[in-house]
Parts: structure tokens; sequence; C-alpha cells
């Protein structure tokens, strides 16, 4: 901190602090004006501290919006293995940093672990890119003729180690101090001067005869390679320096070599003590504070030996000898110094660097951007500067900084576009139309939103990226939508003029969401990305990548207005085989969490089966997943009503869609990986499959070639269970749709009718027995045909039209049936006269698929072996009232038998 302060102060640091005229000066209004300016400097750097909200100056963000603008979106061109590791990294930025519960530090931990692995990746896919600038030297970052990729990359490099450097210490990764970041930084990406250094070392005779001698040091300095200044001058050969290029005269022999060698071993001594040597670029530490106040007293020591005692004078008595070299006074310090006067000037600078004085930072800087990240790392924002301007921070705004700002990253970044400020406010500009450099200064003011709206133009990779990160690392502010309040008599023009834009969509969604909407419309077109298959063969499509995108935007109804859209885009390209298609989109956006948009993609698929194809199975099942009974109930429906209207098991076996044929051969273990997926709809599936596969049994009971008493039996029971599912929304003879029966109550009089072949014929005596006399049906069976006909008696007239007309839908489907009409005929009167028949008339499904297999020329089933067909001993004009009729006295009559039977002791009579 700068208030930790050596125990001893030096004695030439030492003031006449408490005489007299001292005291005096406290009392002057300049003394109590400039207490009071103090005070509220610490009032308003403790609050920036306090984490109150900062308003940086971002001089740069008009133009920067002006270029972006222009710029528009760039063309998503990247390779495929670039655009999945980018999205790999963002997608585990969410998984391991984002949790149920808040965890700052897992989350910063993951966020440089991502933002370094982004980095690296991008930047191993600019290392392969061609070089279509290489003689290109004098500019930053890449040349104007450099591919967009490229300088994306320099740009979200530069901003993305400002805010997420770390580097190790005992094992563990700490966040690294932002100056030490700036420097690695301009080392790697910005150093004009790689092979200098080892031109100087190598030249010959020595190394300071070398012309670029001393500028090596000081821009070694200004870059923080304290080091290498130190080999510089440690290894300068001092002792080989001639006077002039040809000339074989030394320059410095006898003492004035041994005063050179001893100045310059003693500022080597004092760069020794530098913290920057151990790695601390803390540079409001104490450990920093006391290094200037040692550096401080070199100087002042340096000064003394060179100029003899008279220089106590200090910085002002150098700067004015320098600034009159030709004065009398000027020439007689040249003269009197112990050291050579052109060392001894180089050397002051080399002390000016380090203990941050503005003006030599500059000087030795070459270009603004050296000068920013120069100025940042070293200088002393206390310290007045020679050229008269007044120092940036007041000492005490620099106490509060120090005592807080260690560890403070705004702190960092207040100073940094300070910094930055500073040097424009030189004689150094940055080239306003390079889009780079623009992008370059908004980092430097902490301009995230234009720094992403000019990656955006080169990179819609590298901007959503960068985007998701600054987000989550709360350096991207969050949206606030611009307001036109007291502007709604203005026009668009003269909104324009005012800088406003209500409808772009930056203002309206944020610029990370617009970016993210930009990048997902790109990635849905983009038809590579299939072409890549991971370890385990698989691959992903650009339109998975897309709604994964849009499942991060910020703006959650915003994000389900997109990513609906895409869907449904989606939606309009399926196709009956694009199964494997809907499933990758239904598993998306379940894990996404939006399960309306999941349901829709099932349920239209569903559609699609149903309209275009007979995988009923398969419909049921997306119908399921799609959560829609309703719709569940129509498939059941069309296969039990064509089963019964043909009287036999529909489809055929040999028809049978895998979907149906695994839920039919073995439900069970077919339901537990269907609940693997989705349990509530294997739930529904189950349920709803009950009756079908009942009726099912039934018939293939009936039509099995064994005809033993036991398949009867069997069969009779399966038949029941079926009427007893028919009969559950009609009990009491009240019709309650509420109790959600498996099977329609529309069905019950023909499957009453297909009981008539287990009871008495109260006509003929006839009843189906087994070989042993034993009957197919029990009491049980008898009880629950009793009350399903005695409902059916008592219910109302509509579902009792509805029974009628699908009955003789029935019995006109029956091979040499109901002369004068044919069961599409029944079915189109039925559903035009009938109105709030469940099967008939709110299905359109079934009514479809019926018409379109009982159409004109449309026969009876064939090729079907059925073990009896009860409709053959119905008579012409059968009606519902006669089948009730028959089944009754014919139910009351086995029901006798059975009770005599017991009676007996088992033995079956009539």
């Amino acid at each position: 901190m700068w208030l930790d302060m050596p125990t001893t102060t030096p004695r030439h640091l030492r003031g006449e602090i408490g005489d007299e005229s001292d005291l005096m000066m406290l009392n002057t209004p300049a003394a109590t004006e400039r207490v009071r300016r103090e005070a509220e400097d610490i009032f308003r750097a403790s609050s920036m501290n306090a984490g109150a909200a900062r308003r940086r100056d971002h001089r740069a963000a008009a133009l920067a919006k002006d270029i972006y603008t222009q710029m528009g979106t760039a063309e998503l061109t990247e390779a495929p293995q670039v655009i999945l590791g980018t999205e790999a990294m963002i997608n585990r930025l969410y998984d391991d940093g984002v949790g149920e519960a808040d965890d700052e530090e897992k989350l910063e931990d993951t966020l440089a672990t991502v933002a370094s692995r982004v980095a690296q990746l991008w930047q191993g896919y600019v290392d392969k890119l061609p070089d279509y600038d290489q003689e290109h030297n004098a500019e930053i970052g890449p040349g104007p003729q450099a591919l967009p990729f490229e300088k994306a990359n320099y740009l979200a490099q530069l901003a993305l180690q400002v805010h997420h450097s770390r580097y190790e210490d005992g094992g563990q990764e700490k966040p690294e101090p932002l100056p030490a970041t700036l420097f690695g930084w301009l080392n790697e990406y910005h150093n004009l001067y790689a092979q200098q250094i080892d031109d100087v070392m190598r030249h010959r005779p020595s190394p300071a005869c070398h012309s670029l001698f001393w500028e090596s040091i000081f821009i070694s300095l200004l870059r923080g390679n304290v080091e290498v200044a130190m080999r510089l001058l440690a290894e300068a050969g001092w002792e080989s320096v001639r006077r002039s290029q040809r000339s074989t005269e030394l320059s410095y022999t006898g003492q004035a070599l041994e005063n050179v060698e001893r100045a310059t071993e003693d500022t080597i001594k004092m760069l020794e003590t530098c913290p920057a040597l151990e790695g601390n670029w803390e540079i409001w530490s104490s450990d920093w504070t006391l290094f200037r106040v040692r550096a401080q007293g070199s100087l002042e020591h340096l000064r003394r030996f060179a100029e003899g005692k008279g220089s106590a004078l200090g910085d002002s008595a150098f700067a004015a000898s320098t600034r009159s070299r030709s004065s009398m006074a000027g020439l007689a310090r040249r003269a009197e110094s112990q050291v050579p006067w052109e060392i001894y000037e180089n050397l002051n600078i080399v002390f000016d660097i380090v203990l941050g004085s503005q003006d030599a930072i500059m000087g030795a800087a070459q270009d603004w951007c050296e000068a920013t990240v120069g100025l940042f790392g070293w200088w002393d924002e206390r310290r007045p500067e020679k050229n008269g301007m007044p120092a940036s921070l007041s000492k005490s705004q620099a106490v509060v900084l120090a005592s807080n700002g260690a560890s403070d990253v705004e702190s960092y970044l207040d100073r940094l576009a300070r910094a930055f400020h500073a040097t424009l406010d030189s004689d150094f500009h940055y080239n306003s139309t390079s889009p780079l450099e623009v992008g370059m200064a908004c980092v430097f003011e902490d301009n995230i939103k234009a720094v992403i709206g000019l990656l955006r133009g080169w990179s819609l990779p590298i901007a959503s990226a960068v985007a998701e990160i600054a987000s989550l690392g709360r350096w991207l502010p969050p949206h606030r939508r611009t307001g036109a309040f007291g502007f709604e008599d203005l026009d668009m023009d003269d909104l324009e003029v005012l800088g406003m834009d209500p409808g772009a969509p930056d203002e309206v969604d944020g610029i990370k969401d617009s970016t993210l909407v930009q990048y997902s419309q790109a990635l849905a077109d983009y038809a590579e990305l299939s072409s890549v298959r991971d370890k385990t063969g698989a691959s992903k499509d650009g339109w998975e990548l897309a709604i994964n995108v849009l499942g991060r935007m910020d703006s959650h109804e915003r994000s389900e207005e997109m990513v609906g859209l895409l869907v449904r885009h989606l939606l309009d390209s399926l196709h009956v085989d694009s199964s494997e298609t809907v499933d990758r989109i239904w598993a998306l956006l379940n894990s996404l969490g939006m399960i309306p948009f999941a349901e829709e993609t099932a349920e239209s698929y569903g559609e699609i089966l149903k309209r275009d194809s007979h995988r009923y199975g398969e419909a049921m099942w997306y119908y399921a997943l799609a959560h829609r009974p309703n719709k569940v109930r129509d498939v059941m429906n069309l296969l039990i009503s064509y089963s019964l209207v043909q009287s036999t098991a529909y489809p055929h076996t040999s028809e049978l869609d895998p979907y149906l044929q695994r839920l039919l051969a073995d439900r069970n273990k077919t339901l537990e990986e269907c609940a693997k997926q989705d349990l509530e709809a294997a739930e529904l599936l189950g349920k709803m499959l009950s009756g079908y596969a009942s009726l099912r049994q039934f018939y293939d009971l009936r039509d099995n070639e064994d005809g033993s008493t036991a398949a009867r039996q069997q069969a009779a029971a399966a038949l029941v269970s079926v009427i007893a599912s028919s009969d559950d929304n009609i009990r009491g003879g009240l019709f309650d749709q509420t109790r959600d029966g498996i099977v329609s109550e529309d069905f019950l009089l023909a499957l009453l009718g297909e009981a008539t072949a287990f009871v008495t014929n109260p006509d003929n005596t006839n009843i189906h027995h087994g070989q042993a006399g034993q009957p197919a049906i029990t009491l049980d069976h008898i009880d629950t045909m009793l009350k399903a006909l005695e409902d059916l008696h008592e219910v109302g007239d509509r579902v009792k039209s509805a029974c009628e007309e699908f009955l003789q839908v029935v019995l006109a489907a029956t091979p040499g049936g109901l002369k004068g009409s044919t069961p599409a005929d029944l079915l189109m009167k039925s559903t035009g006269n009938i109105s709030g028949s469940y099967v008939l008339g709110g299905s359109s499904m079934m009514v479809s698929q019926l018409q379109k297999s009982l159409g004109p020329g449309a026969g009876p089933a064939k090729n079907v072996k059925r073990g009896w067909d009860w409709r053959k001993n119905m008579p012409a004009d059968t009606k519902g009232e006669y089948v009730m009729r028959r089944l009754r006295l014919g139910l009351a009559k086995d029901l006798a038998g059975l009770w005599l039977a017991e009676a007996d002791g088992g033995i079956w009579s009539i």
C-alpha cells in the first residue's frame, strides 16, 4: 500500500516538519481548500471501492458503434472443428461453473479455465491459416489483408486476458495482477523488437556501441522486462566503447570508466530490488511502495555521486539543467559531472521509468498501445510531471485505492482507462479508421459492448463466446433496454441524431442476446457440421447447436420465441422417416427446459405418422411424448374400431410396426425402456394400450386353431375386460367423461355383440362350451356384462345413438352383410348426423382411416381365418335392441345353468 513507509525515513527525504512556517501555511485559505479537496477525494475513492456503480468515460464508444454497424454480421465460414470445439467449451462453462447454488469461486475458476482453452483453440486455428500479410510489421495487430478470424482472435485474446488470466502459485491457480497480464500480452502479441535485443547483445566491439542500446533498455523496462534491462546494463562493455565507429580511441578510460561502471552497478542494484523480478506486479502493494522509496534514494545517491553535494536540489534542478543544456549552468553541470553526461542522462531516464514518470514512459514508447500498457504498469499517478501537468490522482485517492485495491479488478480497470486517456492526451493517437485499433481502445476503456459488436463483424463463434463469458463474468453489464420516455414526439431521424435507435436488435435484446440470435441463425443453415464425428461416431447438425445457443440467452421470453421459430422451421422439413431427428430435437429441448416445444415437436411428428403412414405404435409413442392423452386415445380408438368392424385383430401381425410389435410382444420391458426417456409418457402409453391389447388378445385366442376350453375361457376373459373398460364412462347409466375410460363407450354395443358368441342363444339354446362341457364365462363375467347392459339401457340417447350407428357399421362389414349399405355409407351417415360422438365425431383421424379402408369397392378383410364370426348368426335387420335382448336372455339362462351346476356338484345342464 502507498501508506506502508519504512520505519526510518532517509535523511534526504526528511522535511523540516513542525516548524513555525509550516504551521502558518496550514492556516492559509489555499491549504484549507486543499484539505477539503483531499477529503472529497477520499470519500469518492472509498465509495468506488465500496461497490458503487462506476461509469467510465467511453470516448471511443460512438466511433466503435458506427464501425461495427457498418461492418454488419460476419458469415459463418469457420471450420466445423472450431465451431464444435468452442461450443463444447461454452457448454462446459455452464455445466461446471453454473450450479443450483451460487459458488463464486467455482464460477471464477471455470471462467478462467474456459477462457484459456477457447483462446488456445482459436490461436491454434489462426496458426494454421495462410499468412496473407507477411510484410506487415508497422501497424498494431494483424495487417489489413489478414483474415477476419485472425483479427477477431487478436482482439478476443486481449479482452479475455484482461479479465481472466491466472498464474500458478503453490499448485493453485490465482488471478494474475493485470499489469503482469498486459505486459505478457504486449510481449507476445505486439512485439516489434523480437530480434533487437539479440542484435544489440551480439554487437561488437560491445553492446553499448549499438545505436539502439539505450532505447533497448528503455523499451525492455517499459514492457516489464526488468531482467533484460539489467542484462543489457551488466554486459554493456563500457571499456570497449569507441568515440566513433571509425575511431579506435576508447571513450571511457581510467577514472571515467570506473565512474561509469559504478553508476551502472548502482542502477543494476536498484533494479535488483524490483518486485517484478519475483513476479510481483501488485503495484499497489507495500513491496512496490518500499521499492520506489528505495529507488528514489538510489537516484539521489547517484546524483550526489555524479554532481557532488550540489545535487541535493533534486528532480527540478536536474530537469532544469537538461532543458537548458546551452545555458551556462547547464554547461557547468555537464562539465562537473563525475559520470559522462550522456550516460548520466540515460541512467536518470531508467530511474524515471521505474519511479513512474509519465514523461519518461511516454518518451520511451513507440506507439499508443505500448504507451498505454507501459503507463498502466509503471505510472505513479501521484507524481506531478516536469511539464507542469498535475498528478492524475491525489495522494488521498491513491491511499484509498492502495488500501483496498490490491485485488480489486475494478480499480485496475479504472487505472487502465486513465492510462489510455492520458496517452490520448499526449502526442499518441490510435488509428480511428482501423476497427482493430478501435476495438483495443474499447478494451482499454472497458467498453465490452463495443468489443463484442466489432468481433461480430469478423467471427460469430468468437463474438458469441466472448459475450457469454463476459456475461457470466459480469464484465458485460446486464442489458437495460433504452427507454424512449420523453421522446414520443420525435421521429426516427431525430432519434438517430441523438444516437438512439429503439428498434435496433442490440437495443431491444442487448448485445449478448442479439449476437446469440444472429449466431444461431447462421448455425441453423450450416450444413458442414454433420461431417464431423466424435469418438463415438456421432455427429451434430447445425440446428442442434443453434437451439443450444438460443437456450443460453439472458431473456427467457425472447429465447423461447426464437426457439419456437426455429423448431417450427425444422418441423416443416420432417417426414415419416425423421424419427432420429425428432428424438434429438426432443431430447435437446427437454435438456434446456423448453418442455412445450419438445411436446410440440413430438406431437407434430405424430401427426405426420398418422397422416402419411400406418405406423400406429410409433404415432402413439410420440403422442405420449407430447403428453397428449386424447391423441393417443384417437389412435387406440382407430385400432379398436377397425378391429371390431372387421372382427379380427388389426393390424395383422405381419403388418405391425416395430413400436407396436414390441409393445404387444413384451409390454413390460418395452415400457421400462420408454420410461427411461419419459416416465409420464410411458405410464400414459401403458394405460391407453391396455384396452386394445386385451381386444387383440381376444381375437388371437379366438382364431387360434387350438380351440380348447382353456383358450375359449381366456378369450372370454379378455373380451369381458374390454367391455368393463368401455362401460366405465356410463356407470349407473350416467355419462361421465371425467372417468377417463380407456375404451370408448361408443364401442360397447359392438363389444357386447362379440360376447354373444359365449352366451346361450335363447332362440336355439346353443352355447359355446369346452371339451369337458365347461362354460367359457364365469359368474363374474356374467355380472360385468349384465351391469354393462343395464348401464347402456339407462344412459342418454346420445350415447345410445352413437353405439347403435357404430354397430351398424360393424354389421355392414360382415361378409354378405347388410344389403344396400356399405360400411363407408353408414360411416358417412353417422359422422354427418351425430354430434358429440367421441369416436365418430371427435376423431377425424379415425373417420379418414375408416373411410379409406371401407370406401367404395372395399370388401371385407381378405384371408382372415376367424374361429367364429358372431355376426353371421344375426338377422339381416339386426338392431342394437335385439343384440341387448338376446344377450340379456342368454346371460339369464347361463346364470341359471351355473347355479344349477353348482347345486348339482358341478354338472352342467340347462
